[in-house]
């Protein structure tokens, strides 16, 4: 149902797909139409004055208005769950950089400890040999002195 031009502030447009089955149509002014979800609204009479009209307006768009007021809460929430979910992936990213980071960090410390290895059994080896060249040249030494 679409209102027409003299629609006031408190009626809204509603198409038929909006409206639930049960509802009820009242006609508050030429080509106006108010629905209510309920129960139909007591009449109000002729000579009610205008704040009590405005408010009995009020009480018919409320289910209309906490319809959109939802519509609009949902649309901000998953708004705002599409953005935390970003944030969420954003988040496992870097933390699987840094997780590949300290694997490689983890593997040149394991590459720095087989080549200190490599290079402390290299010095017992060289150690080794000096000892032995020590204790070949030691008599050669007493030769050589006895000889000068």
């Amino acid at each position: 149902v679409a209102l027409g031009p003299s629609a006031t502030a408190a009626a809204a447009t509603v198409t038929l797909t909006q409206i639930p089955t049960e509802t009820t149509y009242h006609t508050l002014e030429e080509g106006v139409v108010e629905y209510c979800t309920a129960e139909a609204p007591p009449p109000l009479p002729p000579e009610a004055p205008v704040d009590m009209m405005a408010q009995h307006a009020d009480t018919s768009v409320k289910p209309q208005a906490l319809k959109s007021r939802i519509a609009l809460n949902s649309a901000k929430l998953i708004q705002e769950q599409r953005v935390t979910n970003l944030h969420v992936k954003e988040i496992a990213q870097h933390l699987e950089q840094q997780n590949d980071l300290l694997q490689m960090i983890r593997r040149s410390q394991e590459v720095q400890a087989c080549a200190q290895e490599r290079q402390a059994q290299a010095m017992e080896g060289t150690q080794a040999a000096l000892s032995v060249l020590i204790q070949v040249l030691r008599p050669m030494i007493k030769d050589f002195r006895r000889y000068l």
